[in-house]
């Protein structure tokens, strides 16, 4: 059994609310497939929203909440000047600058880092809001569909979705929140980043270039498997599965959060026993050397010093085993299957088209062909492979990252093709990767 989510993830979160016996909250978030579909389909169920240095962004949606929005932004770096020129087409909105702040990316501690400046400036925006009635549900915790969720404190309800992958998510401000605030914290594979690598995870197009990969590595009945950056562990659990429990499946990941997640997700689909989660950074591994037969990664290697992560992932590898990676191709041109205007489809399409290409000394380009060659692997593989998603929560991700680059002018161009295409059932995005395997000698 895989975990599947049938409801739009908004009618979940409502059905939590409804649970509760809530029909309005404040809500804050940071991923745009948390948010999106809330206030478009649910207007009236949502008081206030605040985006936490936002990750997605959709300017025609968040306008008709005019002065109940509140943007954290950060002062440099990634998507700051691309909020800063979506804000000021939301003149009513207010936005908070966390100043000496460059932008994070989907794994920081943004709590952790920026919770004495958040916190409050979260409660004054709250506090000036139109009032809610107080509530103190009899119920503490509970799920609907794949949105889990705990209660804590009393008061006007203020609903929190996932913090992008940050390792402890809210926990740092949850106690200064809950003082004045009934605090619904939500979570599970429906929200957030686990929601972007479990849907990932399960489309044809990705598994598709990790299929490519994995069957490069000639995975033998009986030997052993390691993850490296296993996330939630949604690959891990496929290769479970296609190997039919034959072979023990490990992964590592630095994140706690996903392996809190993943192992939760893995006992509910009961594959707990088939796949075992470790807590390790990919640059230096809490393994012996020559334990695993097969140590493969995907799309990792950009996100950590890859002349740490390759050489490790060879060094836990047996002699005789196989060592493969799959990273992006941010230098390679992204195919978007849609009636477009030449020019603005060649800049949505060309490199290096994502703002945060990931760690300094990370790899999301052709250079991994040249670092894996340097390891001293036989039997070397290399190729770039495209990989085709048309599903819509895949869509609606890349979308997002998409939407917020555009002027007014051209936002409307890209929604009037998008209709076009889904119209004809021809919309759907391509992007590229670069896939490198060898044995061990």
């Amino acid at each position: 059994m895989t975990t599947e989510i049938d409801a739009p993830v908004e009618e979940q979160i409502v059905g939590v609310l409804r649970r509760l016996g809530i029909e309005r909250a404040h809500f804050a978030s940071r991923n745009l497939g948390d948010w999106r579909g809330l206030v478009v389909n649910h207007p009236e169920a949502v008081a206030s929203l605040t985006l936490v240095c936002p990750l997605g962004f959709d300017a025609a949606a968040l306008e008709p909440l005019g002065d109940r929005l509140l943007v954290f932004n950060a002062d440099r770096g990634g998507a700051t000047d691309t909020i800063n020129r979506n804000m000021a087409g939301l003149p009513s909105a207010s936005t908070v600058t966390l100043s000496g702040y460059e932008y994070p990316n989907n794994y920081a501690d943004i709590a952790v880092q920026q919770g004495e400046a958040v916190a409050p400036a979260m409660l004054d925006f709250l506090g000036s809001r139109s009032s809610l009635p107080s509530v103190s549900p009899s119920v503490e915790e509970g799920e609907v569909g794949g949105v889990y969720f705990t209660v804590h404190g009393s008061g006007p309800p203020l609903a929190l979705t996932a913090l992008g992958a940050a390792p402890v998510q809210w926990d740092p401000i949850l106690a200064a929140l809950s003082e004045r605030y009934c605090v619904i914290s939500m979570f599970g594979p429906a929200l957030g980043m686990v929601a972007s690598l479990e849907g990932r995870g399960r489309t044809f197009g990705y598994l598709s270039a990790v299929g490519s990969l994995i069957a490069s590595a000639a995975i033998q009945p009986g030997e052993s498997v390691l993850e490296v950056g296993c996330g939630t562990g949604v690959l891990c659990r496929w290769l479970a599965r296609e190997t039919g429990g034959n072979n023990p499946v490990s992964g590592v990941d630095v994140n706690t959060y996903f392996l809190r997640e993943g192992a939760e997700i893995a006992r509910r689909e009961g594959v707990a026993d088939a796949v075992s989660f470790h807590e390790g950074s990919a640059e230096e591994m809490p393994f012996d050397d020559a334990t695993f037969d097969v140590a493969f990664s995907s799309t990792v290697v950009q996100r950590v010093n890859a002349d740490l992560m390759l050489p490790e992932m060879v060094r836990v590898t047996k002699p005789g085993g196989r060592v493969a990676v799959l990273g992006h191709a941010h230098d390679m041109n992204r195919w978007v299957n849609l009636p477009l205007g030449q020019e603005l489809k060649m800049r949505i399409e060309s490199p290096p088209w994502v703002d945060d290409r990931g760690h300094p000394q990370g790899c999301d380009d052709a250079t991994l062909y040249r670092k894996f060659a340097q390891l001293g692997l036989t039997d070397l593989r290399m190729y770039p492979f495209i990989s085709t998603f048309s599903d819509p929560g895949r869509l609606q991700f890349l979308e997002g990252g998409i939407l917020p680059t555009l002027n007014p002018e051209e936002a409307a161009e890209w929604r009037t093709a998008v209709e076009q295409a889904r119209a004809d059932g021809t919309f759907f995005i391509s992007t590229p990767f670069h896939c490198a395997v060898g044995r061990k000698g």
